[in-house]
């Protein structure tokens, strides 16, 4: 699968410098804004409502004052003045108002966007192949779901309503000086040339800059997860200053990028302040030579001083929409190249089920696959019966977790098909085929949370009953009894409250709740000690029980348990059958034997 460039792609291209632009954003990318945004359109077009009021009673302050000014006082007029005083107050009190509304909504839209956009990316996430997985950093991921769904989050609600506020702010304020005086209202717009030529350069800048800062945030990130999941190895040799030395590199660039973020943006505010001030130098003085010479009243030039300053605040808005475009755009691509990244693993448009449901044969055929143009299992044959437990043995590299990781679809073959009572698993729903088959590695990942839930993970419906009932079977049972909660014990962050024993045995009642067709053990007893190995065995007759087993192991006693034992080396099948026959007849099973099994088995080797 191919990923477009995206953010990633520009960046290491480099030459881009053009300032900000909506096409900047790829029409995928803002096809998937307005995807999450007309959800809650009816919410937005009251917010912008809310925002035309806000205009609206803005635009028209300045007004009712050259009216106070030029008819109600110049006329001596004290009624009007007190109606348009009450007026001005009522204009005021409409305006709070709306800008409260305008607020509340816009952040109303723009959670629930970032709730939307940040739970299917988490989903789309989660459905990826492992080979994604393999490739992206978590790190990397969590910066995505966190940071950029964060900056999509502004222009989703108060970014695109305070650019609209702003454009129309800025067209009806020229329109109404226009109205006044058009040679005053060019005076007053010479100074914009100033503006866009000011931001055209630090827009260049801070394009630049904010792909940098988020770069460095996401290296941020990074770091963090892998500081913190490392922490045990670090210890273990004394190199937590090393560790720490890394993330405080991390952190200085991050630090640096963020910091010639906030130079540019710093010098947004002095750049317009400035050609403010002289916009308003340019009218006062000009406007005054108007007034001397009868041109236009006192009350059109205050008018024209408060629409000045009230151009230049649009206009300053406009700047700092203009920032929140400069992060949000990147960021939007990020996403965008995440959303639009498709699994390796194809869902089937029409899943296939057996006539008589499923039952838990295993079959592969002709079978090649390979990691990065990396061959490692070659014209792989084998068939599985209903019921049968056959062991994978082979030396460290042979192919025999990759080929589990086939048989769970964890993977697609590059050739030959791997088939589930004849149905090819290409065929077969991932939600079936994630109940029909369940797989315990010796790597055991537990949640956060008590052994309770995380036996219960293998079937969220079960009742507290089942799950004592699968932890028994597991021979779990009497160790969490021991535990001073129970059941309700923590078992930390990876598992780390208890031993390695103990996680094997609770991710044993996992699968075991899951009640699976096909169970696969990936040297899942290799980190247990013997004792608990024997636990192990003694649950093995009753889970192999009406259930295709399939044991990659390294021990000789686990062995015992199969029916079959099929010899993998180099990526092929170099022998099968029972241990008696392969020790006489398979030269690779009998070195495997003398070298790691010959002392666990009471029968010498030959």
């Amino acid at each position: 699968m191919t990923i477009r460039g995206g953010f990633m792609g520009r960046l290491q291209g480099g030459g881009e410098t053009a300032p900000f632009r909506f096409s900047d954003m790829n029409r995928e990318a803002l096809a998937i804004l307005w995807r999450y945004l007309r959800v809650y359109r009816s919410r937005l077009l009251l917010a912008t409502l809310a925002t035309l009021v806000v205009t609206a009673t803005s635009l028209s302050m300045p007004y009712m004052m050259k009216v106070a000014v030029d008819t109600m006082i110049a006329q001596g007029d004290l009624r009007g003045l007190t109606l348009v005083a009450l007026l001005y107050l009522a204009a005021n009190g409409v305006y709070w108002v709306a800008v409260y509304w305008q607020g509340y909504l816009s952040s109303w839209v723009g959670q629930h966007v970032v709730y939307d956009l940040r739970r299917d990316l988490f989903d789309h996430v989660l459905q990826q192949s492992v080979a994604f997985h393999d490739r992206e950093r978590v790190g990397g991921i969590m910066s995505r779901l966190t940071n950029d769904v964060n900056a999509v989050a502004e222009i989703a609600s108060s970014g695109s309503l305070a650019l609209v506020s702003d454009l129309i702010s800025l067209i009806g304020i020229i329109v109404i000086m226009a109205t006044f005086n058009g040679r005053l209202t060019l005076v007053a717009m010479a100074s914009i040339p100033v503006v866009m030529v000011s931001m055209g350069y630090l827009g260049k800048q801070m394009r630049r800059t904010y792909r940098e800062v988020q770069q460095a945030l996401s290296d941020v990130n990074i770091g963090v997860e892998q500081g913190v999941a490392g922490m045990r190895v670090a210890q273990s040799l004394s190199r937590e200053s090393f560790t720490v030395e890394q993330f405080q590199d991390l952190s200085l660039r991050n630090m640096k990028a963020n910091l010639r973020a906030g130079l540019l943006f710093a010098a947004v505010f002095p750049t317009m302040t400035i050609t403010n001030m002289l916009g308003v130098a340019l009218v006062l003085g000009y406007g005054g030579t108007l007034v001397v010479n009868g041109a236009i009243t006192v009350g059109v030039l205050l008018a024209f001083l408060s629409y000045v300053y009230r151009f230049f605040g649009p206009l300053r808005e406009l700047s700092l929409v203009y920032n929140t475009f400069q992060a949000a755009a990147a960021s939007l691509d990020r996403i965008a190249d995440y959303l639009a990244h498709e699994s390796e693993i194809v869902e089937p448009a029409r899943p296939e089920r057996p006539a008589g449901g499923f039952r838990g044969s295993l079959a592969l055929h002709a079978v090649f696959f390979g990691y990065d143009h990396t061959l490692v299992l070659e014209d792989i044959d084998l068939d599985v019966a209903v019921g049968e437990t056959i062991a994978l043995v082979g030396p460290t590299g042979a192919g025999k977790s990759t080929l589990a990781k086939l048989l769970t679809r964890l993977y697609d073959p590059q050739a030959g098909v791997v088939t589930i009572d004849a149905v090819d698993l290409r065929q077969i729903a991932s939600a079936d085929l994630r109940s029909l088959v369940t797989s315990v590695s010796q790597d055991v990942f537990l949640f956060a949370d008590t052994i309770r839930e995380n036996i219960r993970y293998g079937n969220p419906e079960a009742s507290d009953t089942e799950v004592v009932a699968a932890a028994k079977r597991a021979q779990a049972h009497v160790f969490i009894q021991k535990l001073p909660r129970g059941y309700d014990s923590q078992v930390g962050e990876l598992g780390a409250m208890l031993s390695g024993g103990q996680k094997q045995l609770v991710a044993f009642a996992r699968a075991l709740l899951a009640d699976p067709k096909v169970l696969i053990l990936d040297e899942a007893t290799a980190n247990v000690d013997a004792y608990t190995e024997s636990l192990i065995q003694k649950a093995m007759t009753e889970i192999r029980r009406d259930r295709t087993t399939i044991i990659i192991a390294h021990r000789f006693s686990t062995l015992r348990q199969a029916d079959r034992i099929v010899v993998v080396d180099g990526g092929r099948i170099v022998g099968e059958g029972t241990h008696t026959d392969l020790i006489r007849d398979n030269a690779i099973y009998q070195r495997l034997y003398r070298r790691e099994w010959a002392t666990e088995d009471s029968v010498p080797g030959p």
